[in-house]
């Protein structure tokens, strides 16, 4: 199987719904890949073939959080060598947390927006930037 889906990683079912309904609304070509917390996105990352397109997480969730799991894909050699752009959305932004995320060598990091018009311009602006970008893995096989 070939497919880059667009993985989002957040604990809140509405905010899973939001997402879903904006990369509806964008009409992309990427399945959508939703998940509610890290291990699940890295147990799915750790058995599959497929190159995601983008990682979009939030950084509070239970159990393994967003930097946690960045931490693992960085510390394992299969993930790693994928170079998959692995972005934050979260709310609140706070400091300290945008400091340690990235050390971890993330991609960006981005705070919620309040109403779904303005994040599906937001989501549509991150995704039309990783569309355009050029870095390992972006070619077709």
């Amino acid at each position: 199987m070939d497919e880059h889906p667009i993985i989002f990683i957040d604990a809140d079912d509405d905010d899973h719904e939001m997402f879903k309904q904006a990369l509806l609304e964008l009409a992309l070509p990427h399945p959508i890949l939703v998940f509610a917390n890290g291990q699940t996105a890295l147990d799915y990352l750790t058995t599959t073939t497929d190159i995601p397109f983008l990682i979009i997480s939030e950084i509070s969730m239970p159990g393994m959080n967003g930097l946690e799991l960045r931490k693992q894909i960085d510390q394992t050699p299969e993930l790693r060598k994928k170079c998959i752009p692995f972005i934050f959305m979260t709310s609140p932004v706070v400091d300290h947390l945008v400091e340690e995320a990235y050390e971890l060598t993330i991609q960006g990091m981005f705070e919620k927006k309040e109403t779904f018009a303005a994040w599906k311009a937001q989501l549509a602006a991150i995704i039309a930037y990783w569309t355009e970008c050029h870095h390992p893995k972006r070619f077709t096989r």
